[in-house]
Order: C-alpha cells, then sequence, then structure tokens
C-alpha cells in the first residue's frame, strides 16, 4: 500500500501531503540562540566514566545543550555532575506504560491492558516481545505509574521528568514498518486494538450506556476511541500535577503530531500538561522525505496554539550526514524550537561533523 493510501485510510486525507513551501536548503537561522539541540542518551552502562565524559564533551562542543538521558537512576546520578560541568540541561528519561521488566507490575498481571481479542499484553507481546503495557484506566496503575516519576524528582540536577512510550499499543504502525512485521495495517487489527479490559468497558458503560465489545466494530466508535485517549492524557495530567508539586518540569516523546498520535496510538498529547514536548517526527518511518518534518512539526505547532513549546525529534540511523542541515531547517520552517536527535549512537563521526558545522554556519 502507498503512503498516501495509508493516511487517508487512517484518516488524514490528502492534507498531509500540503506541504509548507518554506523548507529552506540551508540553516540560514542556526545560529538563534533560542535555538537548542538535544540528543537521547542511552543506558549503556558498559561505558566508563572517561568515555562518557569524552562523549558528553565532543557532544558539548558539537553545540547539544540539551541530555535526555535514560538508564535509570544509577545512569543519571553518573551523568549529571558531568553535564552540570558542561553546561547541559539533563531531563530523565522514563518509560511510562511500557514496563518489561518490571518486578512490581509483573507482581499485578491484572494491570496490563487487554486486547480486543482478550488477551493480555502480559502473557502476549504485540509486535516484539518488549512490549508489555499496562492499562492507563486502572487506578493502581495510575498511582504506580506517578510515583514512579516522582520517584525521579529527587536526583539532584535533573530539570525534568521526561516521558516516553506514553501512549497505548501501536494500533497502527507507521507504513514504513509493516514490511518489517509482514503485516498490511490498513484497518485496526483486533490484536493490536488496547484495551477492553474489564475496567475500561464498565467506566464506558457507565457513561455512555453501551459496552464496546457489543458493537459489531468496536474500531469504528469515535466515543470509544475518546475515551482512550482521554484516558492517556488523564495520566499524563495526573503525572504533570505531581511532578510540579515537586519543583521539577514534565516533557514527552510523543508520535509525530496530535491528528495522526490518535489514530496511531491514542495520544491527544496537544491537550496534556506538558512544558516542552518532543514530535518524534521519524519521515522515514511514514515512507517521506524530509520535507515532511517542516510539514508535521507545523501541524504539531498549529494544533498547540502556543500551550507549550514544541523540538522536533530526528530520527538518525537512516539520514544522512549532509541531510542534518536540511532536517533541521525543516524543523526551524515549522516553527520548531528546537531539535533532538535520536540518538547519541548515531550522532558521532561524519553526522557529529555535519551537525558541528551545521552549529556554527
Amino acid at each position: 500500500m502507498k503512503k498516501r493510501e495509508f493516511l487517508k485510510n487512517v484518516g488524514l486525507g490528502s492534507a498531509a501531503f500540503m506541504l509548507a513551501p518554506s523548507l529552506l536548503t540551508s540553516c540560514g537561522t542556526a545560529t538563534e540562540d533560542d535555538f537548542k539541540y538535544w540528543v537521547w542518551i542511552d543506558g549503556n552502562n558498559e561505558k566508563t566514566l572517561a568515555n562518557w565524559k569524552t562523549e558528553l564533551t565532543g557532544l558539548r562542543e558539537a553545540g547539544i545543550t540539551g541530555l535526555i538521558i535514560g538508564g535509570g537512576r544509577e545512569m543519571l546520578e553518573k551523568l549529571i555532575p558531568i553535564a552540570q560541568e558542561l553546561g547541559q540541561e539533563v531531563h530523565a528519561w522514563l518509560w511510562t506504560m511500557n514496563r518489561p521488566g518490571d518486578t512490581e507490575a509483573q507482581a499485578h498481571p491484572e494491570w496490563y491492558a487487554v486486547s480486543r481479542n482478550g488477551e493480555s499484553s502480559f502473557d502476549i507481546n504485540p509486535y516484539v516481545g518488549y512490549y508489555q503495557w499496562l492499562c492507563p484506566s486502572k487506578p493502581e496503575v495510575q498511582e504506580y505509574v506517578k510515583n514512579f516519576m516522582v520517584s525521579h524528582c529527587d536526583i539532584e540536577g535533573i530539570s525534568t521528568i521526561h516521558l516516553d512510550y506514553v501512549r497505548y499499543c501501536d494500533v497502527i504502525l507507521p507504513s514504513g514498518l509493516w514490511a518489517t512485521y509482514d503485516l498490511v495495517q490498513d484497518h485496526e487489527m483486533p490484536e493490536y486494538d488496547f484495551c477492553y479490559c474489564e475496567n475500561c468497558q464498565g467506566n464506558f458503560e457507565a457513561e455512555h450506556g453501551y459496552r464496546p465489545d457489543s458493537v459489531e466494530d468496536p474500531s469504528q466508535d469515535e466515543k470509544w476511541r475518546k475515551y482512550r485517549w482521554d484516558s492517556i492524557t488523564k495520566l499524563v495530567n495526573q503525572i504533570s500535577a505531581a511532578v510540579h508539586a515537586k519543583g521539577k518540569k514534565i516533557s514527552a516523546a510523543v508520535f509525530p503530531y496530535p491528528e495522526l498520535a490518535r489514530k496511531l496510538v491514542r495520544q491527544s498529547w496537544n491537550e496534556w500538561d506538558l512544558d516542552i514536548v518532543f514530535p518524534m517526527i521519524y519521515h522515514n518511518f511514514y515512507e517521506e522525505d524530509i520535507p515532511w518534518v517542516e510539514f508535521a512539526t507545523q501541524q504539531g505547532i498549529n494544533d498547540l496554539k502556543g500551550k507549550f513549546p514544541l523540538h522536533t525529534g530526528l530520527y538518525l540511523p537512516e539520514m544522512k550526514p549532509e541531510e542534518i542541515a536540511q532536517a533541521i531547517a525543516a524543523s526551524k520552517a515549522g516553527g520548531a524550537k528546537g531539535v533532538a536527535f535520536y540518538s547519541n549512537g548515531s550522532l558521532k563521526e561524519e553526522r557529529l561533523k555535519a551537525f558541528a558545522a551545521v552549529k556554527k554556519y
């Protein structure tokens, strides 16, 4: 299936191809002081402290002033002193609803999301083995996830809690990934459609007078779709209030723009109480070219209406060094306040040199 047909089938129509004409071929305003550069940092515990200091210093010298650090408390406490010496802001990169290997959550199988097929992601992992999704409608899950995020607020030196996997399982994958899983997802397949647990269906029935599983095709029920993206929104806003009460800010990695995010993973992120958002505008995942970065960035900016700043996420592993300048220019043209690169493992050698050259322009 062609990408235009894919977007039409998930309800986006032809508007997705009305690309803004303002895409630059160079970085024009790349020296603006208020445009920020970030990188997601993996939690590789095998590197020595000296290795990390060399790597983070190289990133800082190239122009990276923001780090989104994964690997949990141990990694954060190891890298934050280095980042502070280099003047880099740190966000704590934490997984939210997808909780593989979480021993506390796994002691509660009833916390996990259930597919339209009646299969719990505790027992059957959709797509990949590390997909184990919690249900955001359960009060116990809400409290647990909120407390997990708050528990990181006492780490000295972090400015912000960064939410990742803050969504449902992908009901539809980006079209560029379909071949990887030998799928053609031109509709919502039951085994990837979550959550149909008793909490979700009971809450929905109490509000609307019927259960989703009583409908011939629940995937077409707009009220049921909205219930689920509202469930994620309510959870995010609970977390946000708790994190703000601890004096920290909150950010999130999300799908490219709200209309698409709602269709693919039930994220209505323009409604969230965030301080900054990082849409993962990974154009190659959607079989698109770099001009789409501008389009997707602009869509997010339009939907936010100034509520909080947007910094475009860029996927480096399949990006040529010479395309980095184009992607940054596209992000700026779309209205982003910064860009974040995924990830530090790919921002090395030729790509790092290419980025540094852009930053000096």
